[in-house]
């Protein structure tokens, strides 16, 4: 018997055993996708995602970006440029040193930490850095707040009862 249609819609491509559920999306004429599929953009893989250099206000190419050391701020090629020239840059409202830039390859992923906006090339190194520089300081400030409130409570009053 030839391989018709009918035994198209019974077999599933995907697994070449007999299908009993509804025919392979290939087969049944219809698009896998859907409209609302095509009209939501897709989410940027992360590290993926378009920045904005914080000296210029432009969005970075992807092959013209430099990373600034030691203030470790993804920079455009252009302003990494202007930052080496004068030694320093102004982002988010700081001033911070400038002694090298790290030119990265396109390809290279990049995160960046929400607190302070340093970059860092793996996902890894930035929860790191969120961990010991950002959550650390907070229990440390909320353990000597609890302390300190101890030692307020726990010393003699110096007024008298009556």
């Amino acid at each position: 018997k030839p391989f018709g249609l009918s035994s198209l819609a019974r077999r599933c491509r995907c697994a070449h055993e007999p299908c009993s559920r509804r025919p392979h999306p290939a087969m049944s004429g219809r698009a896998p996708w859907t409209i609302d599929d095509l009209a939501r953009p897709p989410e940027p893989e992360p590290g993926r995602d378009v920045n904005f250099c914080p000296v210029l206000g432009q969005p970075i190419v992807h092959a013209l970006r430099v990373r600034a050391l030691p203030g470790y701020h993804l920079l455009s090629l252009d302003a990494g440029k202007e930052a080496m020239a004068m030694g320093f840059y102004t982002a988010f409202g700081q001033q911070f040193k400038c002694t090298s830039l790290e030119y990265l390859h396109p390809e290279d992923k990049v995160f960046i930490c929400t607190e302070d906006d340093k970059a860092f090339l793996n996902e890894m190194s930035m929860r790191y850095h969120r961990y010991m520089g950002h959550e650390l300081e907070e229990r440390k400030a909320e353990r000597k707040r609890f302390r300190k409130r101890a030692e307020e409570c726990a010393a003699p009053r110096t007024r008298p009862r009556r």
